[in-house]
């Protein structure tokens, strides 16, 4: 049973004991308090689903362009932020040749990948459809192109479940001050649209 669907009938039995009880003015109160316990997991889980993409557990786009904005804004004079943009190379030919159950699991195990090879204080989304983007803090040019290589190598060597061969390619954009959300990804994407020439490199932008 999921969590959600544990509190509904958590929170619809609790409401049924005030029917009950109601007389009690302690057991009212321990009802009411326990009421709002079950209000705020519900809450809080449905704020977590709505930013989690399914297929792959890592943040949704929706959430990628919050945490963007947020981050861009708290940029301060001496640090950088780095954005990485990865795209699955010939992904349409994945699909159109194995299907797209194995299309989607090799987007989940892509997934996997990059959550093992990022920092703690970077964070990874999918950007939408074979896109994953890595919001990366206080990165430079130099930081943000040697995590670029590294996920790249470590998709091009890993071992699919479904035994097909996938390669990335890589788009960065670095900036060492605050731009716009849109102006980092419009460097970003123009580092990705290089890189996707020649497929399975990597292609770095500063700002």
């Amino acid at each position: 049973m999921k969590i959600i669907d544990f509190c509904i009938i958590l929170l619809l039995f609790l409401i049924t004991l005030i029917t009950y009880y109601t007389a009690n003015s302690i057991v009212f109160i321990l009802i009411q308090f326990f009421i709002c316990i079950i209000i705020c997991i519900y809450t809080y889980v449905l704020k977590s689903n709505a930013r989690i993409d399914k297929l792959t557990s890592l943040y949704n786009r929706k959430y990628f362009d919050y945490t963007l904005s947020d981050e861009l804004k708290r940029l301060k004079c001496g640090t950088n932020l780095a954005l990485l943009i990865c795209d699955v190379d010939n992904f349409k030919l994945i699909n159109d040749t194995y299907g797209h159950v194995t299309g989607d699991t090799v987007l989940a195990e892509l997934a996997d990948i990059l959550k093992v090879n990022i920092r703690r204080s970077d964070t990874a989304y999918r950007y939408g459809g074979e896109e994953f983007a890595i919001i990366m803090p206080n990165t430079n040019f130099n930081e943000a192109k040697v995590a670029a290589l590294r996920i790249k190598n470590a998709v091009e060597t890993h071992y699919f479940k479904t035994n097909v061969t996938v390669t990335v390619s890589v788009g960065v954009a670095v900036t060492h001050y605050r731009v716009s959300a849109i102006d980092i990804i419009i460097i970003a994407d123009k580092a990705l649209y290089i890189a996707k020439k020649q497929k399975n490199t990597v292609v770095c932008l500063e700002m």
